[in-house]
């Protein structure tokens, strides 16, 4: 009869332990897929404000030439 005990206790504190364990690892998972979804987010907005900038980059050649054009005459 103690022998039994024994073993539903054992037994109900690995299910928590592995209960806990499965709780840890989603509350990890979730925070690898936010970090994930942020990272997809942030390499979209780079990318059009390094578009923007070469935009900006090429309409500054533009007027630098115009600029030197102008000083000749």
């Amino acid at each position: 009869m103690v022998i039994e005990t024994l073993s539903d206790v054992t037994i109900e504190n690995l299910i928590n332990q592995i209960s806990t364990m499965t709780t840890f690892l989603q509350a990890i998972g979730g925070l690898i897929l936010i970090y994930i979804i942020f990272g997809v987010i942030n390499a979209v907005l780079n990318r059009k404000k390094r578009d923007e900038l070469r935009e900006i980059n090429k309409n500054l050649e533009e007027i630098k030439k115009l600029l030197k054009g102008k000083k000749r005459k």
